[in-house]
């Protein structure tokens, strides 16, 4: 085989390993696991190395006392907040949810997009139609013998959905048009200042002042 032929397949190879392991790393919310501060409703709390399974929908610590396996949090329904560095969080089987201001309430939802990561073809190449299930060696919260499924999916992209409260009811919005919706009377200034702010609704400082904005002129 040319020179070149074995620096074209190595090259390759080592793009195909690079790949897989950039879709296992986007499983989960943060990039690493975190001193999380857990808060449940009957007053218990502490503090463990955590992240966000995206594919789960589940919070998961890495339990120390138990081989570093990685497991689910206990009794998920009764955790109010979970708090990582400056950043508080809402336990949702959906996505992350985070609190961003508290008044008014101004909340971002991480919606996640899968897609499956399907089984490896020739040359590294990924077949998305022929995927297929494994399962790895950590043991789910409990102590029982049920293994977490690794899924053969990861997280293509997040999408940020607002949350607001609007007539005391929660709304959500991703877009300027649907943020536009909700303020109707107000609707040609909302429509001037995102413009001349030029407002990216993927970002969410900006959204955030729009927001904030936007209640302050329809008082």
């Amino acid at each position: 085989m040319k020179k070149t032929n074995l620096i074209s397949l190595f090259l390759l190879v080592v793009w195909s390993v690079g790949l897989k392991a950039q879709e296992s790393e986007k499983r989960f919310f943060f990039k690493n696991f975190q001193e999380t501060y857990v808060i449940y409703n009957d007053g218990r709390s502490f503090c463990i190395p955590a992240n966000y399974d995206l594919v789960k929908g589940t919070f998961v610590f890495i339990d120390k006392q138990d081989g570093d396996r990685l497991k689910y949090f206990g009794e998920q329904e009764k955790i109010t907040s979970v708090k990582v560095g400056e950043r508080t969080f809402l336990s949702s089987r959906f996505g992350p949810t985070e609190i961003i201001q508290t008044e008014p309430a101004f909340k971002v939802y991480y919606k996640p997009r899968l897609l499956d990561v399907g089984k490896s073809g020739g040359y590294g190449t990924t077949s998305h139609t022929s995927a297929t299930r494994s399962y790895s060696h950590l043991s789910s919260y409990g102590g029982n013998n049920k293994f977490l499924d690794k899924e053969t999916k990861y997280v293509h992209e997040i999408e940020k959905v607002y949350i607001i409260q609007k007539d005391n009811k929660e709304k959500q919005f991703s877009t300027p048009k649907q943020f536009l919706k909700l303020y109707p009377q107000n609707k040609k200034e909302l429509q001037e200042y995102i413009t001349e702010n030029q407002i990216d609704f993927k970002t969410i400082m900006p959204v955030l002042k729009l927001y904030n904005h936007a209640e302050e002129i329809s008082r």
